[in-house]
């Protein structure tokens, strides 16, 4: 299923009731970002589901950034199971709505500033980190 970032923008707007003040919105994402952090690490710590195996990325300077970037690690291990993977997703669907209710009251277009960011992002490619 699809979903379209102006219509999730408007439902949220409308549905943002106790939280409407901008200094609300701003702690509310905070917070649901530390709820999405802590998901994942409990998925490592509490269930097991994944491993997370953190190391110093190594670049190469004989090598391009292409090459180096298919030596990186994103140093997680194993698969989410169906729990852990459900917990993420409900957290990543609540910044979300967060998110949308930012630009709601900064009189942003979610769907604006995600396009612009695809475009910036297909224009340069790996070298939009540099």
């Amino acid at each position: 299923m699809s979903c379209d970032c102006s219509e999730f923008q408007n439902i949220t707007d409308n549905l943002q009731l106790l939280n409407k003040s901008i200094l609300d919105i701003v702690t509310k994402l905070d917070e649901q970002a530390s709820l999405l952090n802590r998901a994942v690490f409990k998925s490592a710590t509490h269930c097991g589901c994944i491993e997370i195996h953190a190391t110093k990325q190594l670049f190469s300077n004989n090598k391009t950034l292409e090459e180096n970037q298919f030596d990186l690690d994103n140093h997680v291990e194993g698969v989410l199971c169906p729990k852990c993977r459900e917990k993420i997703e409900e957290e990543m669907g609540e910044l979300i709505f967060y998110l949308a209710s930012m630009c709601s009251a900064l009189d942003l277009d979610l769907d604006n500033i995600m396009s612009t960011k695809l475009n910036h992002l297909k224009t340069l490619g790996i070298y939009n980190l540099l």
